[in-house]
């Protein structure tokens, strides 16, 4: 599929944020990249939409609160592809969060199954039954991993590396899936001088830790994982992260996501950095 027509800024830009006694911190402004699409969920979905048919439905999964459900819905609608999005929890309807009810806006089925069952087609690589199929009306589906995970997503978040104009001592990218971080890892050259470090948005996220540290050793590349130990794990939040994300934002005139990059901040604020800190703003949708 052309891509040519997809409104997406790129490349994104990169902005000074401050400097400090042994350096200064940039931030690449993948926020910017579109108002209603959190930036780093279009770059996994890039190359899944250069090869998808549009002819044929596309199948994909998320929660109720997923940004990647809202980006695959608003690429969808704009590509007149039919989407259909299994939900976790069967207990939900569209009315249960804004993100839900934007995809049902923008024309995508939704279905919602337990989460017990969502479990398993989580540990079986998103293949559903032939009767999840037959009930989700996606016997002709093509499937697109719960947050668009996949060799594909490698290309396009492959280009926050390239789309840089000076490479960093340190570079720091929030992390779920640990997709986008594989996939800028894969752009890396070998033997990089940049540190990378991840911090992970999930508590004990093991599988995707150790992806990311093995894909870091072969390449010979320096890597600090942060698991996600101070606020409680994924959507966690604290009082004190809540009032460091407003700092930030009353001083920078921009809303970072409390989800990810807010725990990036905090990180920050704890760290010490000599040299040139590079972080990667993932993006994220404020709906209240």
């Amino acid at each position: 599929m052309d891509l040519s027509s997809f409104p997406f800024l790129t490349p994104s830009p990169t902005e000074k944020l401050l400097d400090f006694s042994a350096g200064s911190l940039w931030m690449k402004r993948d926020d910017l990249i579109h108002p209603d699409v959190s930036g780093n969920k279009w770059r996994k979905l890039k190359g899944f939409f250069r090869e998808v048919d549009p002819s044929r439905p596309v199948l994909t999964f998320g929660g109720a609160h997923s940004n990647h459900l809202r980006a695959a819905a608003f690429a969808f609608a704009h590509a007149s592809i039919k989407g259909i999005a299994v939900v976790r929890g069967e207990e939900l309807s569209p009315q249960h969060s804004p993100t839900l009810k934007y995809c049902e806006k923008m024309g995508m089925t939704l279905h919602f199954i337990p989460r017990s069952e969502y479990k398993v087609l989580r540990e079986k690589d998103w293949l559903p039954t032939a009767r999840q199929l037959q009930e989700w009306d996606g016997e002709s589906a093509q499937v697109l991993p719960e947050g668009g995970a996949g060799k594909h997503a490698f290309e396009g978040c492959g280009e926050i590396w390239t789309e840089l104009d000076h490479k960093p001592d340190h570079l720091l990218i929030a992390s779920g899936t640990a997709t986008t971080v594989l996939g800028i890892l894969s752009a890396m050259p070998e033997g990089s001088a940049t540190k990378v470090h991840v911090i992970s948005a999930v508590k004990g996220a093991i599988k995707e830790q150790a992806s990311v540290t093995e894909c870091a050793h072969q390449k010979s590349i320096d890597l600090h994982w942060e698991d996600e130990v101070y606020f409680g794990g994924f959507g966690k939040l604290s009082e004190q992260l809540i009032v460091q994300k407003a700092a930030f934002e009353s001083k920078h005139g921009f809303a970072i996501d409390a989800v990810y990059n807010a725990k990036v901040w905090a990180y920050i604020q704890r760290t010490t950095f000599e040299g040139s800190v590079l972080w990667i703003n993932t993006g994220g949708v404020f709906t209240p």
